[in-house]
């Protein structure tokens, strides 16, 4: 056995990749002996020594440099008796008079001399912002934390709203997805200093489902050849509810509660999955690069978008408590190939995100509930991170056309495609569509000049400090967090156009695809 040291996850020593981050678990930096607690309990120890070390460095450091000052000073200015030269600068030739030249004559410096009665000038006073006077009134709202996560070649991939008290964060970025679609995979998580909480979410994924009526093709894994991921399928939760039990090996778990996300989403993502089905009807070649003469015929689709509460058994009968969202959509296809004599069935489906909150304490799963429903409506990929998808996936789908080795994406390509989508190419419509999706889990979106944030429908007011990466939340009107917030205004969520959260010119990247 062995553990995933991205996300904690115990795998099997066969695991090539984590199935829940998706983490290459055959490089050594990636994989650990250790539970992720006892892990990072090594890792702390050993960064506290070095700290140790450190200190004591910066002290002998401070003490040489302190010692050197004060035999500065006395040898210096007060030791020796030196003063600073005394010079007159004539401001019409700059050449500079020291104190022991001859003086002027007693005329002459009269004629030089400046009027004892002019004014003395005094400097302008740097213009101040004027004050608002509203008070400032929080005591009912909630702040929380805004944050903009990068990749390697500085471009803004994730947006996310969480609270302040989840101070452990990490980001993992995997760009070897076997996938034609979504070939980059974004793994954030977010917890407090013991763990008890925390919160994740998994960039949008692409999945496969292949069943041979004849036995052949047949798969429930990675197919290096055509980058596909085959899983097996059985309705909305058939990656949550292995990646549970992948996550708790041994423990027993039940849904308590289910429940739609909201009624704008569940409408968008029916909208969406019928328009992706349309387009079966329609040449759609070797879709699943099954073989050059495979015919499909498309059968049906089906969506969700809910939230799903799990109560879960451990094996120490310990209770974890979790809450789930995982919009998604499902296309079903009959296939055939002349060539192998192959015929079965083909599901394509989509996980648009992954979005979870995990807690021991009841008390604290309470409390972080509505901050989970923020959290999920503001943890967004921004558009820029969908085109980087996208441009990747057409390399790769030229790639098995021409049976040519794809290059893989480096800080340089990212670059590349970064600079690409500043000069204002558009996604397509399908990912237009996913955005749209994951935009209307919010009840209310709140607009400024260049932001938009979503919340539930408790909050009244939202106000924005975008240079310190805070939020405010509040139910009361007329709560106010201070002249440094800005305040965004409310409207309705499903009314937001779909490129709202990504109009901010500084989220794309500059000339150099780094910011």
């Amino acid at each position: 056995m062995k553990y995933c040291r991205k996300c904690g996850m115990l795998l099997e020593d066969t695991h090539v990749n984590c199935i829940r981050c998706g983490a290459d678990v055959t490089k050594a930096e990636n994989v650990s002996m250790y539970p992720i607690e006892v892990m990072e309990t090594l890792e702390q120890e050993s960064q506290r020594k070095k700290a140790s070390g450190k200190l004591v460095a910066m002290i002998i450091g401070l003490v040489a440099i302190l010692v050197g000052l004060v035999i500065f000073f006395m040898n210096g200015f007060g030791g020796s008796g030196l003063t600073m030269p005394n010079t007159g600068i004539k401001p019409e030739t700059g050449n500079t008079q020291t104190a022991k030249s001859d003086p002027l004559p007693q005329d002459e410096a009269a004629g030089e001399a400046e009027p004892t009665d002019a004014p003395t000038p005094t400097p302008t006073p740097e213009p101040t912002a004027t004050p608002s006077a509203r008070e400032v009134k929080d005591s009912k709202g909630t702040y929380y934390d805004y944050l903009t996560e990068t990749d390697e070649a500085g471009n803004v991939i994730l947006t996310t709203v969480i609270p302040k008290e989840l101070t452990q964060r990490d980001l993992y970025t995997d760009y070897e997805v076997y996938c034609d679609r979504y070939p980059v995979s974004v793994n954030f998580t977010a917890s407090d200093e013991d763990n008890a909480v925390r919160f994740t979410y998994l960039s949008p994924k692409r999945l496969w489902y292949k069943v041979s009526e004849t036995g052949k093709g047949r798969s429930d894994e990675i197919d290096m050849t055509n980058y596909m991921t085959y899983f097996k399928y059985d309705g909305d939760k058939s990656y949550l509810e292995p990646l549970i039990k992948q996550s708790y090996p041994g423990a027993k778990f039940e849904i308590v509660n289910e429940y739609d996300a909201s009624p704008k989403t569940v409408s968008r993502i029916e909208e969406l999955a019928k328009a992706k089905n349309k387009e079966l009807f329609g040449d759609i070649g070797d879709y699943a690069h099954i073989g050059e003469n495979t015919t499909y015929a498309n059968m049906d689709y089906e969506s969700s978008a809910r939230v799903y509460e799990y109560e879960i058994t451990l094996k120490d009968k310990n209770v974890l408590y979790c809450k789930y969202y995982i919009p998604s959509m499902a296309l079903n296809l009959m296939y055939a190939n002349s060539d192998s004599n192959d015929r079965g069935n083909l599901t394509e489906w989509y996980n648009l995100a992954i979005l979870c909150f995990e807690s021991g304490n009841i008390d604290d799963y309470d409390d972080y509930s509505e901050a989970f429903d923020i959290f999920v409506a503001n943890t967004l990929p921004t558009d820029l991170f969908m085109y980087i998808s996208e441009s990747y996936g057409k390399e790769i789908r030229k790639g098995i056309e021409e049976g040519i080795p794809i290059d893989p994406l480096d800080k340089v390509k990212l670059a590349k495609y970064g600079n690409e989508y500043s000069a204002g190419v558009k996604l397509d419509e399908f990912d237009t569509g996913v955005l749209g999706v994951l935009r209307s889990a919010g009840d209310v979106a709140f607009s400024g000049a260049n932001d938009t944030l979503y919340s539930t429908k408790s909050n009244k007011v939202a106000f924005l400090d975008k240079e310190a990466g805070r939020v405010f939340f509040s139910p009361e009107e007329d709560e106010y967090p201070g002249d440094e917030y800005e305040e965004l205004k409310p409207v309705e969520a499903d009314t937001e156009s779909d490129d709202t959260q990504d109009k901010e010119p500084e989220e794309k990247p500059k000339e150099s695809g780094v910011e």
